[in-house]
């Protein structure tokens, strides 16, 4: 009988809310405000994205129209009828490993892409594939910790992480402290009513209408415009989104009612929780990524860049020899020919293979300590990134999207792995002059990307919200043990 009339209670003053948030106009406002900035967020993603498969459809293309090419004219120079050039000869071994192929390795957008731009467009999402140096073509960006992306772009991501808490604080401030300044929370509990139970009907009136907006508005966008949307593996990470924005927006009301529990002025209630937004999300991050930066710092690139000035250096004095070799197929064009599977591999082309292949023997170790050094950052992101909930949320919304570091890395690792055995495919060719069959042509080393199963990341996902409502259901309930144990009127 008594849970009874506590529901009916609740629900009494759950409706009563909405009712005076509407016709006061604030619910509204703030309703229609979060919707365009999520739309106008969305819109964004939808935008870079749509940008980024369209670079690797080109890249795509211009490889397939390379590989075209390369076969018609390979057939020409066997035949004898084509013209023959150094750089643009398919049957050069050596040519073909130093770019002719148009061979390039892509990472190619998840269908919600559109839900957090993450690290996208802060690494590369393609890589074009030669005998170059890895320091040539993979690291010629900084590397960047993931944490420095919570100060970056306008995206549907922003506006969750960054603009919900300030939304969720304008309109929960004074959820006690108002009824307690105009004089209507005595006449409140003149009724037979519990503390916990208004604030619980509040904080649920204004939690359900921002779930209302934000949850429905990115799904049914995508759903509608983007038929691969629409497969389990969608619908899951669309359902694991739904729950860690949901824990997030959970938190900061939690938050709300804990700071209203102590019975200050709505003043004080508003700028408490401010401070606390600045903390948690812009300072606290700041402080981590420098904790992170001490504990686990990258090696330098001055270091880097230092060290492969002094092995090229090297190597462009081992192998001199074959820099200085004129150019003698410019006056003679026939050692260019193919002769009885053999064609003469210009010194110089042999010694710029042989001379990257040095330069990556050497600062392998170098290359090798800055993948390590950035993968230690993103453990102790893991470890400790549950002091911070904008952390978790900003690393689980790039999770559903398939813009965060541990995707990248994978790419770029995968990358190295193919640029290996591109050169080592062509490493015998070069070293004894064998000229490119057309079998050989047609069965060039292809990219093949290995993505990470869907259960990894769904769990990597759900932890974080899981731990998101835990620490809000914990915040609740020292809310409500105060409500019950303080004196607020």
């Amino acid at each position: 009988m008594s849970q009874m009339k506590h529901t009916s209670t609740f629900q009494l003053i759950f409706r009563h809310e909405l009712t005076i948030l509407t016709r006061d106009r604030t619910l509204p406002i703030v309703a229609i405000l979060l919707a365009a900035m999520v739309l106008g967020g969305l819109f964004v993603g939808i935008t870079q994205a749509k940008q980024r498969s369209a670079m690797i459809a080109e890249v795509i293309e211009h490889s397939a129209k390379r590989q075209a090419a390369n076969e018609k004219t390979l057939q020409s120079v066997l035949d004898g009828k084509q013209a023959l050039v150094p750089f643009g000869n398919p049957a050069n071994p050596a040519a073909l490993a130093g770019g002719l192929a148009g061979r390039h390795t892509t990472l190619p957008n998840l269908p919600l892409a559109a839900l957090a731009i993450g690290q996208s467009d802060m690494v590369p999402n393609y890589y074009r594939i030669s005998y170059l140096s890895k320091v040539q073509f993979m690291y010629d960006t900084e590397i960047e910790n993931p944490w420095n992306l919570l100060s970056g772009h306008f995206d549907l991501s922003f506006v969750i992480t960054f603009v919900l808490p300030l939304l969720v604080i304008g309109l929960s401030f004074n959820m006690l402290s108002a009824e307690r300044e105009q004089g209507t929370l005595r006449m409140l509990f003149a009724q037979p009513m519990a503390l916990t139970t208004l604030i619980a009907a509040k904080a649920s009136a204004r939690y359900l209408v921002f779930l209302a907006v934000i949850l429905p508005l990115p799904p049914l966008v995508l759903l509608s415009l983007f038929p691969e949307t629409r497969s389990m593996d969608s619908l899951l990470f669309m359902a694991l989104w739904a729950l860690v924005v949901a824990g997030y927006t959970l938190f900061w009301f939690a938050l709300a009612a804990l700071v209203n529990a102590f019975g200050r002025a709505s003043s004080s209630n508003a700028l408490i929780l401010i401070s606390g937004w600045t903390f948690l999300v812009l300072i606290l991050p700041i402080v981590m990524n420098l904790v992170v930066g001490a504990i686990s710092p990258a090696p330098s690139r001055t270091e880097l860049a230092s060290r492969t000035r002094v092995v090229t250096a090297d190597a462009l004095r081992e192998y001199e020899d074959m820099y200085s070799t004129d150019y003698r197929y410019a006056s003679d064009p026939e050692t260019l020919a193919v002769k009885d599977g053999r064609i003469e591999v210009p010194p110089r082309m042999r010694a710029f293979f042989l001379a990257k292949q040095r330069v990556d023997a050497q600062v392998e170790p170098l290359l090798n300590q800055f993948d390590h050094q950035l993968l230690e950052q993103q453990k102790l992101v893991d470890l400790i990134g549950f002091l911070s909930p904008a952390i978790l949320v900003n690393e689980a919304l790039n999770l559903v999207a398939g813009n965060d570091s541990r995707r990248f890395v994978a790419f770029k690792n995968q990358t190295e792995a193919f640029h290996n055995g591109w050169r080592a495919f062509f490493a015998p060719k070069i070293a004894t002059d064998r000229a490119t069959t057309r079998a050989e042509m047609t069965a060039l080393p292809v990219w093949q990307r290995q993505e990470t199963a869907t259960t990894t990341t769904a769990w990597r996902i759900a932890s974080r919200a899981a731990l998101l409502l835990l620490v809000s259901f914990i915040i609740a309930i020292f809310a409500m043990r105060r409500l019950r144990h303080g004196q607020i009127v």
